[in-house]
């Protein structure tokens, strides 16, 4: 039996061995495409996640500035401007139910 190994070696310069090895980067699965993150479902599962973090007041990144910067498409100071009336309404039937039951009152303790 022999021994003895013969071992032959092959030296490349870096331009041989460019072409000779392939050292292009491979995968084997296919690349995934990049997700847009940025969606409504995605604001608003922060937005619930954040809601207690979030300040109350302030000139940004707060509640109210939120309210602000929504009202803008929501026009929210418009329907508040067409409630406004009602309200004023609301109130002044209001006292004059007061009065009304006031008067009630004021009628049943003098006859008994």
């Amino acid at each position: 039996m022999d021994n003895n190994v013969q071992i032959q070696r092959t030296v490349f310069s870096n331009k041989e061995f460019s072409k000779v090895v392939d050292n292009s980067f491979r995968t084997y699965i296919q690349s995934l495409q990049a997700q847009d993150l940025d969606t409504p479902e995605e604001l608003f599962r922060l937005y619930d996640k954040l809601y207690y973090v979030i300040d109350v007041q302030g000139p940004t990144n707060s509640h109210e500035y939120l309210i602000r910067r929504s009202s803008e498409i929501a026009h929210f100071d418009q329907t508040t401007q067409e409630i406004q009336p009602l309200l004023d309404e609301i109130s002044q039937l209001r006292a004059q139910l007061l009065l009304a039951n006031q008067q009630i009152l004021t009628l049943q303790t003098t006859v008994a």
